[in-house]
């Protein structure tokens, strides 16, 4: 299957995003400061963060919220803290790591 075909799911990509980044519930909890029972809810749908929450949460993930959310499909990855030269390597290189001139 290709990922457009997949249904949208919020608490599946927070968890795969979490796990992505090496991080137990525990661990994304005490960023956020909630508790791990917290977690478990959003990952598996029986709870929706607030707006605030999943601002955080794409902040903490790397990520847009506009992913997290479904609205945009294409995994987005956020780097913050880069020079203005590591911006312009990192760019560099994905463009030439997809063929894209």
């Amino acid at each position: 299957m290709t990922d457009e075909i997949i249904a949208y799911d919020f608490g599946l990509r927070i968890r795969q995003l979490r796990e992505e980044r090496g991080l137990s519930r525990a661990a994304l909890a005490k960023k956020l400061e909630v508790s791990t029972e917290t977690i478990y809810r959003y990952e598996n749908n029986l709870q929706a963060p607030s707006l605030e929450r999943a601002k955080q949460l794409a902040l903490m993930l790397h990520t847009s919220l506009d992913y997290l959310t479904g609205l945009d499909s294409t995994y987005t990855v956020r780097f913050s803290g880069l020079s203005p030269q590591q911006r312009k390597a990192l760019t560099e290189f994905v463009r030439a790591f997809v063929g894209q001139t």
